[in-house]
């Protein structure tokens, strides 16, 4: 069975290499806006946005398609367009948590089905300092391109703990992703 991923995320996709998902990957063609409130069914309707944005170039196989937010107090953390929001961003952070919620898609070309389901993740944080989020700033790479922290870098010193899939947490619910394979009888022997 061939996999599609709809994104050309080299994060992503290395992510879904090293658990043996083995994938093409095609840019989705959709303007990710949704008209859903709820974060769970804003996520998934973009994911599934995203599935149907490239379908007609998928022949045959499995499309998958991901979309991640993260909630601090509830609101969206969007994606920081200056420094000062992010470091907005990790300051609501300190001494809370964040919810990191990813939208699936997954569409079979053979048959036609169509699965949504999100994955969600919670991240506690410990108390941070303005010194270690000056340093954060200064440091991290690609920080203007991630909701609120990259985990798996230097804002992993500032975890206390996490409920939920690590996976998840890096946008890529590898767990989750399986799952729902095996309930369309897709194992990791079926994938080529």
């Amino acid at each position: 069975m061939k996999l599609t991923l709809a994104s050309t995320s080299k994060y992503k996709r290395s992510i879904l290499d090293r658990v043996m998902l083995k994938h093409d990957s095609i840019k989705p063609l959709c303007d990710e806006i949704s008209d859903k409130k709820d974060p769970y069914e804003y996520c998934m309707d973009i994911a599934k946005q995203k599935v149907l944005s490239i379908e007609n170039e998928v022949n045959e196989g499995i499309i998958i398609a991901l979309d991640c937010i993260v909630l601090i107090d509830n609101q969206v953390c969007e994606k920081p367009k200056s420094l000062e929001e992010a470091k907005k961003n990790l300051v609501s952070c300190s001494n809370n948590f964040a919810k990191v919620i990813t939208g699936i898609a997954l569409k079979n070309k053979d048959t036609g089905e169509l699965i949504t389901d999100y994955q969600e993740s919670i991240v506690y944080f410990k108390p941070i300092t303005d010194e270690d989020i000056d340093f954060y700033l200064t440091h991290e790479e690609g920080i203007l391109e991630s909701s609120g922290f990259i985990i798996e870098n230097i804002a992993s010193n500032f975890i206390d703990h996490i409920e939920g899939s690590f996976y998840n947490v890096l946008g890529v619910p590898v767990e989750k992703i399986y799952s729902l394979l095996n309930k369309m009888n897709i194992y990791l022997k079926d994938i080529n």
